[in-house]
């Protein structure tokens, strides 16, 4: 939370349009966190879901901006051999990341990218390709159409949730969410297949409709411009379970990523990456199995000085609704400092 002396300053910040934010809080360059890339008529089917996708052609619309204000697209290993002084950048940059290894990255998003020449690093969680992932974000909007309530029964406990409107169950999403993130994998699914009253196949469906096969994650992984990362295995909250189960998780992801494109996996993202989900544990871990670098969903410019602890490297969403003053805000540097104040993050 700010203290008074930095709610003094950010709102200096702000009232004069980051003009004197920017030299001291713009960084070198963001990483933005994006996830689907779907037409508008796709993106619309979902109201909890939406600001998950970003259409085709807002993506190409953020490229030519960025590009036009003067940035350069780099991947994260150009970031890394910056960071370690091996690569100069004369320009300010951005890197794109995708999360979790949607189809449709395939699809819409990898013609946009080849069309501007643009690097972009996907991270896939696991279970995602192996079919066995419960992408619950989207079986709670779902259930949501025909239901006033959800009861997640646990070996830990028992919690009903009641609304009588979507906007009244939408506002709880985040309440559930957390619980649900504290739900060990082995009864996650049993858990969940009666609070949602689905059955296994149901599960294994809905990660065929929407994620890639392994087959399309190694053909996209050929790509010059695709950097594949890890995510790990069934998208955990890391913070809320065990130092053995997490580094299972990331070590797991990685090698069968490994075996399954041919290639080294150097880079991870932490699943949902609040502070509710990233603890100092979660972060030692990922530099002990091995990655270069980890990324956070936590509002955050890149700085040189963030090669001190490259397994929290900072996120902005970005999406179709991102507003023009918001991405203003995140370009000048007054975001990070609505978020960070004086420090350049939050783990260090």
């Amino acid at each position: 939370m700010m203290n008074w002396f930095e709610r003094k300053i950010l709102g200096f910040f702000v009232k004069t349009k980051g003009v004197f934010s920017k030299p001291f809080f713009a960084g070198k360059g963001l990483i933005f966190m994006l996830h689907r890339v779907l037409p508008e008529n796709e993106r619309n089917q979902y109201i909890l879901n939406r600001e998950l996708a970003i259409t085709p052609e807002k993506l190409e619309a953020y490229i030519l901006l960025f590009k036009k204000k003067g940035y350069q697209f780099i991947s994260l290993d150009d970031l890394y051999d910056w960071f370690q002084n091996k690569k100069r950048l004369k320009q300010k940059f951005i890197c794109l990341t995708f999360d979790d290894g949607y189809r449709d990255n395939l699809i819409h998003g990898l013609p946009i990218l080849k069309k501007h020449n643009v690097p972009a690093t996907i991270y896939i969680t696991n279970c995602l390709p192996n079919h066995s992932g419960i992408l619950w974000w989207y079986l709670f909007e779902d259930h949501v159409k025909t239901a006033k309530k959800l009861e997640i029964n646990t070996s830990k406990g028992s919690k009903t949730f009641h609304w009588n409107t979507t906007e009244d169950a939408f506002n709880q999403f985040g309440e559930i969410g957390n619980l649900i993130k504290t739900i060990h994998p082995d009864e996650l699914e049993n858990v969940l297949q009666n609070s949602f009253g689905k059955a296994k196949a149901d599960f294994e469906e809905l990660c065929r409709s929407v994620a890639m096969s392994w087959d399309e994650i190694k053909m996209i992984s050929n790509e010059p411009l695709i950097t594949i990362g890890a995510h790990t295995m069934s998208h955990l909250s890391v913070k809320q379970h065990g130092s053995d189960l997490v580094e299972y998780e990331m070590l797991t992801s990685k090698l069968e990523l490994e075996k399954q494109i041919g290639k080294e996996v150097h880079h991870f993202a932490y699943p949902f990456g609040g502070t509710f989900d990233v603890d100092i544990k979660d972060i030692k871990i990922a530099e002990h199995v091995g990655f270069k670098t980890s990324t956070l969903n936590q509002p955050g410019n890149i700085f040189k000085l963030n090669r001190k602890n490259l397994q929290v490297l900072p996120r902005m969403p970005l999406g179709d609704t991102t507003s023009d003053e918001r991405l203003n805000f995140y370009l000048n540097g007054i975001y990070h400092f609505s978020d960070n104040g004086f420090k350049r993050g939050k783990y260090y």
